[in-house]
């Protein structure tokens, strides 16, 4: 069994992007307007993953437009109205997928905001 130092480091290698996800709120500004805008939720490690051709192909059939699949621990909370910026590039969240129904792995089907 590996201790927690070699674990962290395999886990590094597969979880190898810093990521911010971010929720759409309503605030309201100096005139007490609502007002619409992206908030930090929470920075996390993921792996992001660009959908093969294949994969591509037969997802569009059904209309969707997702380009990739994001993988990440267990975060209760990610919804599919927020969405993943990661340097400069940006992907919304098309669905949240409960990885095996165990709470331990999430899968985010995402499609990169060009």
């Amino acid at each position: 069994m590996k201790d927690r130092q070699a674990a962290m480091k395999d886990l590094r290698k597969v979880y190898r992007h810093r990521v911010t996800i971010q929720e759409y709120v309503t605030t309201r500004n100096d005139w007490n307007e609502p007002v619409q805008t992206w908030v930090d939720w929470m920075q996390v490690w993921v792996s992001i993953e660009p959908i093969s051709g294949r994969e591509y192909w037969a997802k569009h059939q059904t209309q969707s437009a997702v380009t990739h699949r994001v993988r990440m621990h267990y975060v209760p909370g990610v919804k599919p109205t927020m969405r993943i910026l990661y340097g400069e590039r940006v992907f919304d969240i098309e669905s949240v997928i409960d990885w095996e129904e165990r709470n331990e792995y999430l899968q985010l089907m995402c499609k990169e905001v060009v």
